[in-house]
Protein backbone atom coordinates (compact mmCIF):
# COMPACT_ATOMS: atom_id res chain seq x y z
CA UNK A 1 0.00 0.00 0.00
CA UNK A 2 3.07 2.19 0.63
CA UNK A 3 4.44 1.53 -2.80
CA UNK A 4 0.66 2.70 -4.21
CA UNK A 5 0.64 5.95 -1.95
CA UNK A 6 4.57 7.04 -3.60
CA UNK A 7 3.74 6.26 -7.62
CA UNK A 8 0.93 8.33 -6.69
CA UNK A 9 2.76 11.20 -5.42
CA UNK A 10 5.23 10.59 -8.05
CA UNK A 11 3.01 11.57 -10.58
CA UNK A 12 2.10 14.72 -9.40
CA UNK A 13 5.16 16.95 -10.36
CA UNK A 14 4.61 15.49 -13.28
CA UNK A 15 1.82 16.95 -14.03
CA UNK A 16 2.65 20.18 -12.56
CA UNK A 17 5.38 19.76 -14.99
CA UNK A 18 3.48 19.11 -18.00
CA UNK A 19 0.73 21.93 -17.08
CA UNK A 20 3.74 24.73 -16.71
CA UNK A 21 5.09 23.38 -20.07
CA UNK A 22 1.94 23.60 -21.66
CA UNK A 23 1.00 27.22 -20.17
CA UNK A 24 4.62 28.58 -21.38
CA UNK A 25 4.13 26.35 -24.77
CA UNK A 26 0.83 28.45 -25.53
CA UNK A 27 1.21 31.56 -23.15
CA UNK A 28 3.80 32.59 -26.07
CA UNK A 29 1.61 31.97 -28.85
CA UNK A 30 0.25 35.62 -28.30
CA UNK A 31 3.86 37.14 -28.33
CA UNK A 32 4.66 35.04 -31.20
CA UNK A 33 1.26 36.71 -33.26
CA UNK A 34 1.90 40.11 -31.86
CA UNK A 35 5.37 40.06 -32.85
CA UNK A 36 5.20 38.49 -36.74
CA UNK A 37 2.41 41.30 -37.02
CA UNK A 38 5.22 44.16 -35.99
CA UNK A 39 7.67 42.45 -38.32
CA UNK A 40 5.64 42.30 -40.66
CA UNK A 41 4.53 46.35 -40.50
CA UNK A 42 7.89 47.22 -40.11
CA UNK A 43 9.26 45.28 -43.27
CA UNK A 44 6.02 46.98 -45.09
CA UNK A 45 7.48 51.01 -43.38
CA UNK A 46 10.94 50.49 -44.40
CA UNK A 47 9.59 49.06 -48.29
CA UNK A 48 7.23 52.18 -48.41
CA UNK A 49 10.06 54.63 -47.69
CA UNK A 50 12.50 53.58 -49.57
CA UNK A 51 10.59 53.09 -52.85
CA UNK A 52 8.02 55.87 -51.81
CA UNK A 53 4.77 53.48 -51.92
CA UNK A 54 2.95 54.44 -48.75
CA UNK A 55 1.34 52.59 -47.49
CA UNK A 56 0.07 49.86 -49.86
CA UNK A 57 3.83 48.12 -48.74
CA UNK A 58 2.58 47.83 -44.78
CA UNK A 59 -0.76 46.85 -45.54
CA UNK A 60 0.64 43.90 -47.63
CA UNK A 61 3.58 42.95 -45.32
CA UNK A 62 0.69 43.74 -42.17
CA UNK A 63 -1.27 40.65 -44.07
CA UNK A 64 1.53 38.17 -44.49
CA UNK A 65 2.41 38.94 -40.53
CA UNK A 66 -1.14 38.07 -39.31
CA UNK A 67 -1.18 35.24 -41.97
CA UNK A 68 2.34 33.72 -40.53
CA UNK A 69 0.43 34.28 -37.37
CA UNK A 70 -2.51 32.30 -37.96
CA UNK A 71 -0.25 29.79 -39.39
CA UNK A 72 2.05 29.59 -35.98
CA UNK A 73 -1.58 29.29 -33.79
CA UNK A 74 -2.97 26.35 -36.20
CA UNK A 75 0.14 24.36 -36.44
CA UNK A 76 -0.06 24.59 -31.95
CA UNK A 77 -3.39 23.40 -31.93
CA UNK A 78 -2.59 20.63 -34.20
CA UNK A 79 0.18 19.84 -32.04
CA UNK A 80 -2.04 19.83 -28.94
CA UNK A 81 -4.41 18.00 -30.87
CA UNK A 82 -1.75 15.25 -31.32
CA UNK A 83 -0.58 15.02 -27.73
CA UNK A 84 -4.06 15.17 -26.58
CA UNK A 85 -4.48 11.83 -28.81
CA UNK A 86 -1.41 10.13 -27.65
CA UNK A 87 -2.71 10.51 -23.96
CA UNK A 88 -5.54 9.42 -24.82
CA UNK A 89 -4.22 6.47 -26.20
CA UNK A 90 -1.84 5.29 -23.38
Amino acid sequence: MIKEKGSGMAKAPDQKKEGFLAFITYGTLGLEMGLSVAIGIAIGYFLDSRFNTKPILSIVFLLFGVAAGMKRLYAALKRAEREDEGRDNS
